[in-house]
């Protein structure tokens, strides 16, 4: 008959290597799931301090020339909006004389003329609208996201432009100074949005929270 074993003689006993390394193994593993769970959600820190100046003072600047070019479009679009219906009406015909196959349907031409210039210039103004509350909200509060959508919508903004330009601008009896404000637009788009991607601006802002497919399989 086995004889019982005394608990005491297991604490005495000194641990083999295979339990060593179990041991080390679990402890890497708990470590390693608590450093994912922290970078999965990461601190927000209490005082960030001020915004870097490239981000409160020279994304705002490039920003507001941008509108304002985008401001000087929409009014002289507006001003000039029924010679603008006119040539973009002339347009469309003409290419349906010349290319039938991919030329707008020729009893759309009317309502497709008359549509897209108001629409292309009050999109001006909405992402104007929407770009300008990201760019402050991602300084004043601290915010990675903010800025994120802010250089979404520069992006689409930056993508309508050489569109627009050229369907709303680009015609002999339009002088040629809108051309060079839509691409002046673009470029001071396009600055603002790399000044908001400098290393200072993206330290200052709080780490992101990516999601890695390894850590959803591991919380499964």
């Amino acid at each position: 008959m086995a004889e019982a074993r005394d608990p005491d003689d297991d604490v005495d006993r000194t641990p083999t290597q295979a339990e060593l390394d179990a041991e080390d193994l679990a402890a890497l593993a708990r470590s390693s799931k608590d450093r994912d769970q922290a970078n999965l959600y990461p601190t927000r820190q209490s005082d960030p301090g001020v915004a870097p100046r490239a981000f409160l003072v020279h994304a705002r600047v490039a920003w507001w020339g941008a509108a304002a070019c985008g401001v000087i479009a929409v009014v002289y679009g507006f001003l000039n909006l029924g010679l603008i219906t006119d040539l973009l009406r002339q347009r469309l015909l003409d290419g349906v004389a010349s290319d039938p196959n991919n030329a707008a349907p020729e009893e759309r031409v009317d309502s497709l003329a008359g549509f897209f210039p108001p629409f292309m210039l009050l999109m001006i103004l909405v992402l104007l609208a929407i770009e300008y509350p990201l760019l402050v909200a991602a300084a004043n509060h601290h915010s990675r996201n903010c800025r994120n959508f802010f250089l979404a919508a520069v992006i689409v903004n930056m993508l309508c432009i050489p569109i627009g330009s050229d369907l709303l601008f680009r015609y002999d009896e339009i002088s040629s100074t809108m051309v060079v404000v839509s691409w002046l637009q673009f470029a001071l788009l396009g600055l603002a949005g790399v000044i908001s991607l400098r290393r200072v601006v993206d330290r200052w802002l709080p780490e992101s929270s990516r999601m890695r497919p390894s850590r959803m399989l591991r919380g499964q």
